[in-house]
């Protein structure tokens, strides 16, 4: 999985927002999280969400069942890049399924006061015959996860 994600502030106010509590509590609750906690630690933050399968393709709904609880850890490096940007690694799982997936982010300033953030990596279902195709459906819902993230950041920063 590949995608860029642009955000209307620097570096460190995107790492900043991506490490609050409500911040991400409003990130679970947009996309459609039935309940969820957030724990916060330092540079590093988990997010656990029970979340509905009412939108995965019915083989996967089968699988599943009629929903499952994803975590989200997220690490965030200490210091900033040469450049000023910021680093971190996002590994998400599916309790109890043979679903992961791994990604870094990188997050680099941009002309203005933007941020442009490359997010890479891989999705993995280890789940005969069908495995490829989970891996497939998958990555639409966390590309509009990831934009849910920046749609949120820019309601909140209109706000402020």
């Amino acid at each position: 999985m590949s995608t860029d994600l642009r955000w209307p502030a620097p570096p460190d106010e995107v790492v900043g927002a991506r490490l609050d509590e409500d911040f991400l509590a409003a990130v679970a609750r947009r996309t459609g999280a039935l309940d969820h906690e957030v724990r916060v630690d330092g540079l590093r933050t988990t997010v656990r969400r029970v979340m509905p399968t009412d939108r995965f393709p019915d083989f996967a709904r089968r699988l599943a069942g009629d929903r499952l609880t994803l975590v989200e850890t997220t690490t965030w490096a200490p210091d900033p890049t040469a450049t000023g940007g910021r680093t971190g690694v996002v590994e998400l799982e599916v309790d109890g399924a043979p679903l992961r997936a791994r990604f870094t982010t990188a997050l680099e300033p941009s002309a203005g006061d933007g941020t442009v953030e490359q997010v890479r990596g891989e999705v993995v279902a280890r789940v005969p015959i069908v495995g490829g195709r989970i891996e497939k459906a998958v990555v639409p819902a966390l590309e509009a996860a990831m934009a849910a993230q920046v749609d949120i950041f820019e309601e909140r920063r209109g706000r402020g």
